[in-house]
């Protein structure tokens, strides 16, 4: 299969992506103590109506939601459902993707419900900065590697761990292509990255350890430890110099 993408694609996936990124911007200043994940979801699809694009997630390997939203000790795949009310330190993942003229985006961010604690505060901060550590790195010629350690070293480096059981991909007309992008690994080794290709870049870390556990809902996976988790997830177009990050906000 061919990795890289036409000039075509890329705007289709600009576009996308651009929706994506909006829509996730908006669900964050949501936020608040008293929402529920429902209000979010809600929210997701009406403006998908809006905009003319399919909710990627929804229907995926039987998924019924628009939205993933995991909160605190939910790892990943957390339902968006009515029962589930923010509160003041909460953590909030949302993971977000749309298909629009058949090519998919994917995107994720954490927010953060009121004031938290230090540790996690400094949890958020460092999980955003492992993915855009690693994103600055998606140059043409880099190995999957230097990606993979830098997500891996900053999160470990600052005390917290990464999750290894789910990784990044490459992403085009199916929302999971490959190569795919693992947040942990060794600088120098794996696949070079070419000109043209689009990847998401994405991580989840820790507060402690990074073993899983899943609910009997068949989706949601939460640490066994019972510690926060945060993810970050961005689409980026690999070039020779400066990646351009699609999912990035002017």
């Amino acid at each position: 299969m061919n990795r890289t993408k036409s000039q075509y694609d890329l705007q289709q996936m600009r576009i996308a992506a651009t929706i994506t990124a909006q829509i996730v911007d908006e669900i964050g200043k949501m936020i608040k103590p008293g929402v529920t994940a429902a209000d979010l979801e809600q929210h997701a699809r009406l403006r998908c109506q809006q905009e003319g694009v399919v909710p990627a997630f929804l229907g995926y390997e039987g998924y019924q939601y628009a939205l993933c939203v995991s909160v605190n000790d939910e790892v990943v795949h957390a339902l968006p459902t009515p029962d589930k009310v923010f509160k003041e330190g909460d953590v909030v993942s949302v993971d977000f993707g749309v298909i629009r003229n058949k090519y998919y985006s994917d995107h994720c961010r954490t927010f953060p419900v009121g004031n938290l604690s230090p540790i996690h505060e400094r949890l958020l901060e460092i999980g955003k900065q492992a993915v855009d550590n690693a994103v600055w790195l998606a140059v043409a010629g880099n190995k999957i590697g230097d990606l993979s350690h830098a997500m891996q070293s900053t999160a470990e480096q600052a005390g917290f761990s990464i999750v290894k059981y789910y990784v990044g991909h490459s992403i085009g007309k199916k929302l999971h292509e490959s190569p795919e992008i693992p947040a942990f690994g060794l600088a120098g080794k794996g696949l070079p990255l070419e000109k043209d290709m689009v990847i998401c870049v994405e991580c989840q870390v820790c507060e402690k350890g990074a073993e899983l556990e899943h609910d009997r809902d068949g989706w949601t996976a939460r640490t066994t430890d019972g510690g926060y988790s945060v993810m970050f997830e961005h689409m980026v177009h690999v070039q020779n110099g400066e990646p351009e990050i699609l999912t990035k906000l002017a």
